[in-house]
């Protein structure tokens, strides 16, 4: 079905269901989609009603035995896109898998957690940001993916590249898919808020070293030392709104353009299609495998 900007095609893959959305560019379209996906996962119609949860204080009695109890953690996103790197080391065609997002939007200030801010990771990720980049002042907000989704496509790319080396032969050369987990930077605007300088704006750009502040960001985090492995512009809305409502969720992106090092690279166009197409395919796997 297509609704102003967003399509949505629902088949299955190996037998397990799957919904694939596009949800148009930039945090404020995807903040729609994860609503409306929050409504048709959990809002009865028929009852005009929206589905109990384990633990909801109105679950008892009568309506415990009549209603099936909603499992949030039973909801899988894996948002699939391209994006750019401002890791120095990052090869173009690279799957950037999201471990931390960093919400350099302000969409998901409109939304109170608590919880999830007072998380000590999380705190790490924002307090390095806010001191070591131009960011200082700006009211940034941290997210997590779903620990069980960063390794579900990590596992489903090494997979890939199994399969891929089991199908090479001396006259079929198969390049492996690399994958580098990291903190993904999502930001509100393409130009701007990413760093790119165009013509009379010159002048006007409030943080025009962003990209290379963020390629040296290093934090300590509790899987290690962390560094931003992209930046892009939906992945903080998804992973946030997700760990909000205890949907498990997480981001593969190609990496279509390094823009850091002394070498700056950007994909071609059949580089890019064929890591999409790993990409959709890693990602199908991970949801069926999770």
């Amino acid at each position: 079905s297509q609704h102003r900007e967003i399509s949505i095609v629902t088949g299955t893959y190996n037998g397990t269901p799957v919904s694939v959305v596009s949800t148009g560019m930039g945090a404020g379209s995807v903040e729609i989609v994860i609503n409306e996906i929050h409504v048709l996962k959990e809002y009865d119609m028929a009852r005009r009603a929206w589905r109990p949860r384990a633990g909801d204080s109105a679950v008892e009695g009568k309506e415990a035995n009549t209603a099936e109890l909603f499992d949030p953690a039973s909801v899988k996103i894996i948002r699939v896109g391209t994006c750019g790197s401002p890791m120095p080391t990052m090869p173009v065609t690279a799957l950037a898998v999201t471990r931390y997002a960093i919400g350099m939007d302000n969409s998901c200030l409109f939304y109170k957690a608590p919880e999830i801010a007072a998380l000590p990771d999380l705190q790490e990720v924002r307090r390095a940001v806010r001191e070591h980049t131009g960011l200082r002042d700006f009211d940034i907000y941290v997210a997590k993916a779903h620990p069980t989704i960063t390794q579900g496509i990590v596992n489903a790319c090494e997979a890939l590249n199994r399969k891929l080396g089991a199908a090479t032969s001396s006259t079929d050369s198969q390049t492996p898919q690399a994958c580098v987990v990291g903190a993904t930077a999502t930001t509100s605007g393409f130009y701007a808020p990413q760093g790119r300088v165009v013509g009379r704006f010159h002048n006007h750009i409030t943080v025009p070293n962003l990209v290379d502040e963020l390629g040296q960001l290093r934090m300590n985090v509790s899987e290690g030392t962390e560094v931003v492995a992209n930046i892009e512009m939906e992945t903080s809305v998804v992973c946030y709104l997700s760990q909000l409502l205890g949907y498990r969720a997480g981001a593969v992106c190609v990496v279509v353009a390094k823009r850091a090092g002394e070498k700056r690279e950007t994909a071609s166009v059949e580089q890019t299609k064929k890591a999409v197409s790993n990409a959709v395919r890693v990602a199908l796997e991970a949801i069926v495998a999770i």
